[in-house]
């Protein structure tokens, strides 16, 4: 089992550069995790908003990735891979051909850095790499603390060796941006290599902060790498007493503007190691206190913590386009607009405003460079090539992602800049994705299957909600007639799904609405990719066909084929009638889930992934079951730590992603939203908070939770059949509600005076208020 430590220390005096405590507001700590040398061949991610190192817990640099194959490990300042990797050889008198670093022991994640244990490396001599990559910083910063526990004093000869590889990312060669061959040159009077790409503007410059013995290019590592790079080693010493530690430290800086700019980088990385360390242990204090809480289920809190860390790893701030959260690392590292509307409302309920609204305007700003229309974009590399423009669902998803910003924030000026491009996405959604005018849009969804390109649930769920989010939108900017017509397609469109999309003989709801044609053509289209992997559910769909062979040629209806996750959607926005969400919900969870939460294909029941189950706990959540909810959210967080320490897989258990962005949705969301029961109207500066407790919890807190320019503290306390709320409220001149289904007519105790409810709503008054019922 991986050790995980939290603790509460209230202060520090000093920092070191290895150590597993950082800072917080007011003084909360999250400590290591370690691998206890168990996933030494699974990949890590060490990361920065500018830059970032991956390779494998062993600490080895080995070809991985798909998207450029092969090449996405290694050390990326996007848009362009600096190096393959770097390696240590060691040596002392007792050894003099040395040992290379090759196989780490142990591997321990922390939220601002990678350390690796090499515990009998020479005789009587340990060694830790510690590595970080400092905030908007393009570079990394490599330690080697050796320890001697012998009773001599060592003279330890260090070989640092680097392989460049600057080389583009994905997309660049097919479109006209190559690679070429790498040139190095040693700099004498700054000690350093520097390289460059002999084609293009791409530079980099690595070394040291203690004497060069010496340095040879062209000098190979212990791995083979691909790619058209060069290698320098850099020879330094040290003198370690016994008993005694010593360091040694790296610099790797990388430019797309100048060699100098790179070289200055590196001199200041290394000069400023100390102070970039400490503000980005600070950061990380500050993340995890702010949206704390402090649960019963200790398992679900340490996971929430480490699923917010590995959020801020995914953060980019990226030249030219502004920061933003990429959806995955390793092979998802830049811009989606379908991942974001998911991932941005969970960041959004943990408070980080700037970085939702700074992503959600960036996607705009290229869906708008890019299609025009009101379509967003599906995904975009880091060299501003977008892939796809954008499947029909994400372009609902990203409106509905926009209000419940502005509902966080309240920002007024965001939502202004973003309106006008609101409108025409819902003219593409209603007009032109709708060419039989059913108001079913058509086109892909979050499903990417063959052949479903129809008039899919979550295409038409997700545009009934951009389109009562429009509708709020339009009579903030005082166009009244729009918001109407907004809304009454909305309450169309929500009796509409309702009824055509709901299968009565199943008790479910469907994946698609459309034509026994169309129903053919993606049954087809599953048994093709079936085909790619020899699966005995081809029969399943053979037999769909044939059924649906026997239906007349006008048949039109409501298909359930594929049954994928996605027909949870009514439930997760809440649209579903409480009988069929009730219905719907209890099938899936008896039917459709594996040991880990929803399969995504529910015929095919192979695989489950995190946003699938977030999403099905937080229709649980809106129907009021808790346990249920809580269920869910209890399947990904015991997937944590499977692969990466502290991290949690894309694919549950184990497999995809090792670092997903779109996770903190299906904890955050109804951690923050449901079970404390937050809902947020930050612009008229209005909160209504109606916390549940799940049936096994007596007690839980919130603290630090951010709603606009105020933050909130929530206690929830269960004794003998009493629940006590203690709220606290920041600034005095909001509108507070505390609201308790089914208080109507019934007593309860307001800052110690009794009072009979006349509705189910509490007003709460001042800024802290305690209520007993």
């Amino acid at each position: 089992m991986n050790r995980i430590y939290l603790s509460i220390i209230a202060v520090i005096t000093g920092i070191s550069l290895g150590g597993c405590q950082f800072k917080t507001d007011p003084g909360n700590y999250i400590q290591e995790i370690s691998n206890e040398g168990l996933t030494k061949t699974k990949p890590y991610l060490t990361a920065g908003d500018k830059a970032y190192i991956i390779g494998t817990q062993d600490g080895l640099f080995p070809d991985m990735g798909s998207h450029v194959r092969g090449e996405m490990g290694g050390i990326w300042t996007h848009p362009i891979k600096l190096a393959d990797g770097y390696w240590v050889r060691i040596n002392d008198e007792s050894m003099p051909d040395g040992v290379w670093l090759m196989e780490a022991d142990e591997y321990i994640t922390y939220p601002h850095g990678s350390v690796f244990l090499y515990k009998n490396t020479l005789h009587d001599l340990q060694v830790r790499r510690f590595q970080f990559v400092p905030d908007q910083e393009r570079g990394v910063i490599i330690e080697y603390t050796i320890r001697n526990s012998s009773a001599k004093s060592r003279d330890i000869i260090l070989d640092f060796v680097l392989k460049t590889d600057l080389s583009p990312v994905w997309l660049s060669k097919e479109n006209g941006i190559p690679d070429y061959s790498d040139q190095i040159v040693w700099d004498s009077d700054l000690q350093l290599f520097t390289a460059r790409d002999s084609i293009q503007n791409w530079h980099m410059a690595w070394g040291t902060d203690h004497n060069v013995l010496s340095y040879k290019a062209d000098f190979e590592g212990p791995e083979a790498t691909r790619g058209l790079g060069k290698s320098g080693r850099l020879r330094t010493s040290v003198r370690v007493a016994p008993e005694e530690e010593k360091v040694i430290t790296f610099a790797i800086s990388g430019s797309t503007n100048s060699e100098e700019e790179a070289k200055s980088l590196n001199n200041r990385l290394l000069k400023q190691k100390k102070a970039l360390m400490a503000k980005k242990q600070q950061s990380f204090g500050e993340l995890i206190s702010a949206s704390k809480f402090t649960l019963p289920d200790k398992q679900l809190e340490t996971a929430y913590n480490w699923i917010k860390i590995n959020t801020r790893w995914l953060e980019m701030d990226l030249e030219g386009y502004g920061r933003f959260l990429g959806a995955g690392a390793i092979e998802y590292p830049w811009l989606f607009g379908c991942d974001n509307s998911y991932s941005i409302q969970g960041v959004l309920a943990y408070g980080d405003f700037e970085l939702a609204k700074s992503t959600l305007t960036i996607l705009k700003n290229v869906s708008d460079k890019k299609n025009g229309n009101g379509r967003i974009i599906h995904e975009m590399s880091t060299n501003g090539i977008v892939y796809n423009p954008g499947n029909t669902q994400e372009t609902a998803h990203y409106i509905v992602a926009v209000w419940k910003a502005f509902l966080w924030t309240g920002d007024l000026t965001f939502l202004q800049d973003i309106y006008p491009y609101v409108k025409k996405g819902i003219h593409w959604l209603t007009v032109e994705m709708d060419k039989n005018q059913n108001l079913f849009p058509e086109g892909y969804g979050i499903m990417e299957v063959s052949g479903l390109n129809a008039e899919l649930i979550d295409v038409a769920v997700y545009t009934q909600q951009a389109l009562e989010a429009a509708s709020e939108m339009a009579a903030l900017m005082n166009e009244k007639s729009l918001s109407d017509e907004y809304a009454s397609k909305a309450a169309q469109l929500k009796e509409k799904i309702n009824v055509a999309f709901w299968d009565e003989n199943e008790g479910i709801y469907c994946d698609f609405f459309g034509t026994k044609e169309q129903a053919i053509s993606v049954a087809n289209g599953a048994i093709r990719q079936l085909r790619q992997g020899n699966d005995d559910n081809i029969r399943f769909y053979e037999s769909l066909i044939a059924h649906f062979n026997t239906l007349p040629d006008s048949t039109q209806r409501g298909w359930f084929t594929n049954k994928n996750w996605v027909i949870n959607t009514p439930m997760e926005t809440a649209i579903a009638p409480v009988d069929k969400a009730i219905q719907s919900l209890d099938k899936i969870r008896n039917e459709h889930c594996g040991e880990y939460g929803p399969f995504l294909s529910a015929v095919e029941k192979r695989r489950m992934m995190t946003i699938a189950t977030g999403v099905q706990a937080v229709s649980e959540a809106q129907y009021g079951r808790m346990d249920e909810c809580l269920w869910y959210m209890n399947k990904i967080t015991a997937t944590l730590s499977r692969t990466l320490p502290g991290s949690i897989n894309e694919m549950m258990p184990d497999y995809g992603c090792p670092v997903q962005a779109w996770t903190i949705y299906g904890i955050s969301v109804p951690l923050v939203m449901h079970i404390f029961g937050i809902n947020p109207d930050a612009y008229h500066k209005k909160v209504i908070i109606s916390p549940t407790l799940p049936a096994s919890w007596n007690g839980m807190s919130l603290e630090n939770q951010r709603v606009g320019s105020n933050s909130y503290d929530i206690q929830v306390n269960r004794t003998d059949g009493k629940i006590t709320y203690t709220i606290t409220s920041k600034e005095k001149d909001w509108t507070n509600l505390l609201r308790i289904k089914g208080l109507t007519g019934k007593s309860f105790e307001l800052n110690g005076k009794t009072i009979t409810a006349t509705s189910d709503d509490i007003e709460l008054t001042g800024t802290k208020n305690t209520i007993r019922l």
